[in-house]
C-alpha cells in the first residue's frame, strides 16, 4: 500500500502530459478557446500529482513546504477556470445563453472567484505535514468547512455537462463532473488524496472528449448540410 499510491499519482502526472497534447491537438483543428484553457488545468493537476508522489522522497522540510505552498496557489487559480471551459463548451454545443457576453463574464467571474480564494485561504496560510498511504504532504492546518467555491464550480459544469447531453446526446462532460464532485467530497483524511486526484483526471478526459465528439457531430452536421444542398 505505501507504494500504490505515490507510483499511482507519478502514473497520472506524466499520462496528464498526454492530455495536454490532446488538449492541444483538438484547439489546432477547432481554434476552441477551451483547449487552451484546459491545458493550463492540466499542467496545474500534473504538478499537484507530482508533488504528492514525490513527498516522502524529498520529506518534511522547507523544500517541499516551499513547493506545496505553490501547489495550493496553483490549486486556487485554476479551479475558477473549469467554468471559462464549461462556458465556452456550451458556446461550441449551440447554446443559446452561451454568448459573448457571457463567454466575457465567465472570464471575469473565473477571475474574481480565484481572488476570493486567494485572499480568503492562501494569504496566511498555514501548513502542517500529514502522512497517509506512503504519502507526505503539507497539509492545510486547522482546515474548516468545505470548499465551497470548489462545489460552486463543480454544480456549474454539472449543469452545463446535462446541458450538452440533451443537446448533443455527449454524456462525457457530466459524467466526469459528477464523479469530479464525488470524488472531490471524500475526506482526503481518511481516503488520501488518490481519490479527489483521479476524480480531477476523470474530469479532464470528460472535457476532452466532449470537446473531440462535438468536433465530430459539427463535422457531420457539415457534410450531410453540402450533400443536400447538391
Amino acid at each position: 500500500m505505501s507504494i500504490i499510491y505515490p507510483l499511482t499519482h507519478l502514473s497520472l502526472a506524466l499520462i496528464e502530459w498526454v492530455l495536454i497534447g490532446w488538449a492541444i491537438r483538438l484547439w489546432q483543428q477547432s481554434t476552441s478557446f477551451a483547449m487552451m484553457v484546459l491545458p493550463i488545468v492540466l499542467l496545474s493537476i500534473s504538478y499537484d500529482n507530482l508533488i504528492l508522489s514525490i513527498g516522502s522522497f524529498i520529506g518534511a522540510g522547507e523544500l517541499l513546504k516551499t513547493l506545496s505552498m505553490l501547489r495550493f496557489l496553483l490549486h486556487y487559480l485554476v479551479v475558477p477556470l473549469f467554468i471559462v471551459i464549461g462556458v465556452e463548451l456550451a458556446h461550441r454545443a449551440g447554446a443559446s445563453w452561451a454568448n459573448g457576453v457571457m463567454r466575457v463574464l465567465s472570464a471575469i467571474v473565473a477571475l474574481g472567484l480565484a481572488t476570493i480564494d486567494i485572499a480568503t485561504h492562501y494569504i496566511g496560510l498555514e501548513l502542517v505535514p500529514i502522512e497517509f498511504a506512503g504519502i507526505l504532504r503539507y497539509h492545510v492546518a486547522n482546515l474548516s468547512g468545505p470548499p465551497i467555491i470548489t462545489i460552486v464550480v463543480n454544480i456549474f459544469v454539472l449543469l452545463i455537462g446535462i446541458g450538452i447531453w440533451f443537446r448533443l446526446k455527449l454524456p462525457w462532460l457530466f459524467l466526469g463532473t459528477l464523479i469530479s464532485f464525488f470524488g472531490n467530497a471524500l475526506p482526503s483524511d481518511i481516503v488520501g488524496t488518490l481519490a479527489g486526484s483521479a476524480s480531477e483526471f476523470v474530469m479532464a478526459i470528460g472535457l476532452l472528449l466532449t470537446e473531440e465528439f462535438s468536433q465530430k457531430t459539427k463535422q457531420k452536421i457539415i457534410r450531410e448540410s453540402l450533400l443536400i444542398n447538391r
